[in-house]
This record gives C-alpha cells, sequence and structure tokens, in this order.
C-alpha cells in the first residue's frame, strides 16, 4: 500500500496568523518509540490503523532501532532519530521546543508505543485523533498580563481565576489514583494554550506538588530531560496538578470518569490498567480506543481485537479523518 492510499487525502490544511505566525490548523501527533518486541507490534498496527492525511506526524525513535523503515514517506510524517534519554515526556519537550515547533500548532496529542490501537467500532464514524481533541474545552483562555504562565479564564465577560476550573486542557485514556489522581501519559491531548504549561511549567510547578518520586521543585510534564525513571514517574504524577493549579481541569476517555466525583473518591494503589483492576474487569478498546499492551492486561481479547480489526479495517482512518 503506497503512502497516498495509506493516509488518503488532506484536510485542513488551512493556516491562520496567530502573533504573525503561521500555525496550522491541522493537529500535530507525536509518537515516541523505544525498541521493544510488543512496541514494534504497537507500530505497525498504527501506521495501518492510525495514520491519516489530516495530521502531521512525529516518529520519535528513541535508541537503536531499525523502524524508521517501517514508517511511510510521505509530505506529513516526519521522523526524529535520537539517544534514548530523557524518557517519553523529555523527549516531547525536545522536539516541540527546537525551533518553537509547537508554536505552529493548535492541537497536539503525545503518545508512546506501550498502547495499541486506534480501535474503531464499526459503527463509529469518529476520527480517532478528533475523538480526543474534540473533548477539550472551546472555553475562550487569555493570558493574564502580569505573567505569561498565569491562566485566567474568561466567561461570560467575566474574568474568573479557578481553582479547579472546568475548561479541560489535558486528556488521556485513564486516571490512575496513586500517589495522587493523575492522568497516565501513554497519550495525552491538549490546545497550545496547555501545550505552552506542558513545555514552561516553572511558573505553576509548585501547584503540581510533591510526591514520593519528586519534589515540588522538581520538572514535571515535559519541563525536563528525566535521567532517573522516578524523576519521569514524577513527571507524569505531577502533570495533572500542574493543569488543575492553572486554573484548568483534566479528562480520561475511560467511562467511569464520567462521574464528576470519580477523582475526589481516587485511592491509593486503585491504578486500572493492571488486570481486573478496573472495578473486578479491564478496559476494553472501545472504551478508550486504545490499549496498554505492555502489562498482560487480558491477552487474549488484545490479540482478538488486533487480528479482527487487522483484517477487517484497515484503512479506516484514511476514511474517517479528512
Amino acid at each position: 500500500m503506497t503512502p497516498d492510499e495509506l493516509l488518503g487525502p488532506g484536510s485542513n490544511d488551512s493556516t491562520a496568523k496567530q502573533g504573525g505566525l503561521e500555525v496550522s490548523e491541522r493537529p500535530l501527533i507525536l509518537y515516541a518509540y523505544k525498541e521493544s518486541d510488543n512496541a514494534r507490534q504497537n507500530l505497525e498496527f498504527f501506521i495501518h490503523q492510525g495514520l491519516h492525511g489530516a495530521a502531521d506526524f512525529i516518529f520519535i525513535l528513541n535508541g537503536e532501532t531499525d523502524a524508521a523503515e517501517w514508517i511511510p514517506d510521505a509530505a506529513n510524517i516526519r521522523v526524529v532519530q535520537r539517544p534514548n534519554v530523557c524518557f517519553d515526556l523529555g523527549a516531547y519537550g525536545e522536539v516541540l521546543r527546537e525551533g518553537d515547533l509547537w508554536r505552529k500548532y493548535k492541537r497536539f496529542i503525545t503518545m508512546n508505543a506501550s498502547i495499541r490501537g486506534p480501535f474503531i467500532p464499526a459503527w463509529s464514524k469518529h476520527c480517532w485523533s478528533d475523538a480526543f481533541l474534540d473533548r477539550l474545552s472551546d472555553d475562550v483562555k487569555v493570558t493574564h498580563p502580569t505573567h505569561p504562565h498565569v491562566v485566567v479564564l474568561l466567561v461570560r465577560g467575566m474574568f474568573e481565576l479557578t481553582t479547579y476550573g472546568g475548561v479541560i486542557q489535558l486528556v488521556g485514556l485513564t486516571v490512575n489514583c496513586g500517589p495522587t489522581p493523575h492522568v497516565q501519559s501513554m497519550l495525552w491531548a491538549t490546545d497550545s494554550v496547555g501545550m505552552e504549561l506542558l513545555l514552561y511549567p516553572e511558573a505553576a510547578a509548585a501547584a503540581s506538588g510533591a510526591d514520593p518520586f519528586g519534589s515540588a521543585e522538581d520538572p514535571v510534564a515535559f519541563g525536563g530531560c528525566y535521567m532517573d525513571y522516578w524523576k519521569a514517574v514524577h513527571a507524569e504524577v505531577g502533570t495533572t496538578g500542574l493543569v488543575r493549579g492553572a486554573g484548568y481541569n483534566v479528562s480520561a476517555m475511560m467511562a467511569a470518569f464520567e462521574d464528576p466525583s470519580y477523582m475526589d473518591h481516587c485511592e491509593w494503589g486503585e491504578d486500572v490498567l493492571y488486570d481486573k483492576h478496573y472495578f473486578g474487569t479491564n478496559l476494553h478498546p472501545y472504551e478508550t480506543i486504545f490499549a496498554k499492551t505492555n502489562r498482560d492486561i487480558d491477552p487474549f481479547l488484545i490479540d482478538l481485537m488486533t487480528k479482527i480489526h487487522a483484517h477487517t479495517q484497515e484503512g479506516r482512518s484514511r476514511d474517517l479523518c479528512r
């Protein structure tokens, strides 16, 4: 299958002027990859099921791998090969800050190769990337004049500084309750306002708080190069506090998160991404569109869903994402 056949026609090719800079209306999707058997299977599935012509893609290949040979050569696809340092969150930050790349886009998805998908039900007509990006709030957001990273909300013509506002600025798959409730980082979606906060969290870092893995002074989100695994965990855990502390809220695709009190009742140890840890059962791929595949969660179901979609739904994203 050629790149054109795989990706289909592009759309949303227009750009808008923002502060004198041309900003693409197309989302930017970053895919972080580190070689392993599981990651290779997930990459192959994503190439055939997730790529489309209505977004720009950057594949970040961390460490030694020949995965670039698998990735289609197309105008909207770029490959970055780099040393395996900083973990995924640090790699996203490095790529997005280089040449102020992030300023050229309005909407973003970051994801890694620990998840398989998208799994799009046959009855769905929704582009998978839009499913995440459409959950971001469209409320008008403005920057406080005294500091570029302190954000207030413009609601019904009034300025309101909120602690846990309703404007959703970070969307993911699932929420882990420990050590504090946080959106897990296998996939995050945000817009340009949220991305600035994730890339330059210093002003609001204290809002992320301390946890067993790091202090309130340690960087979070995409703000650092994480040389230690537990510092990278702290960077993930602290991002939800960072976003909420800036006056925004977060969302997750798992159905249980539709309960508005879910995060208030979270308790340490409730990580739904372990076998039978989702209220005694497991998340179905149709619930979150992507499935975590490196924790041996219901491998029979994942294998079955993979075979069904590989044999019957190749090119769905090409058809749905325009």
